[in-house]
């Protein structure tokens, strides 16, 4: 008897290693780093430049990601209390819906079928907007 792995899983890594790799890429670019008396010293992320990696994560992702595959994404980058208050700021600006089972995902990515599952309600408009304009 051989194992098969689950399709899905696979494809989830394989896109967790994608979007870490530009979440890294991006991180790189955005830190400070600077010379004190020969030591090189970098900045931690402020909060909002941290909202616009989890945005271009999911921007990219093109689908809901799973709060396991953010932590696997931002390890080492922003801690798990650090990244769920940023997922919180995002759902409370309607940026990001968050839909049962823990996944996060941008308006336009949020299927039409589980729109019912989405547990920040005011975003709910937004993804209408969205699927509305995607049918123009």
């Amino acid at each position: 008897m051989s194992y098969i792995p689950n399709k899905q899983k696979i494809a989830s890594k394989e896109l967790s290693e994608k979007l870490r790799k530009l979440v890294l890429d991006k991180y790189n670019e955005m830190q400070n780093i600077t010379e004190i008396g020969g030591v090189s010293v970098a900045t931690a992320l402020v909060d909002d430049d941290i909202e616009k990696l989890v945005l271009i994560a999911l921007r990219e992702a093109e689908q809901p990601l799973s709060w396991r595959d953010l932590k696997v994404i931002f390890s080492g980058i922003v801690g798990e209390d650090r990244l769920r208050r940023i997922l919180a700021s995002l759902k409370a600006k309607n940026e990001v819906a968050e839909l049962t089972h823990t996944r996060f995902a941008l308006p336009e990515y949020v299927p039409l079928n589980e729109i019912s599952r989405v547990k920040n309600p005011g975003i709910i408009s937004k993804i209408l907007e969205k699927k509305k304009e995607e049918v123009q």
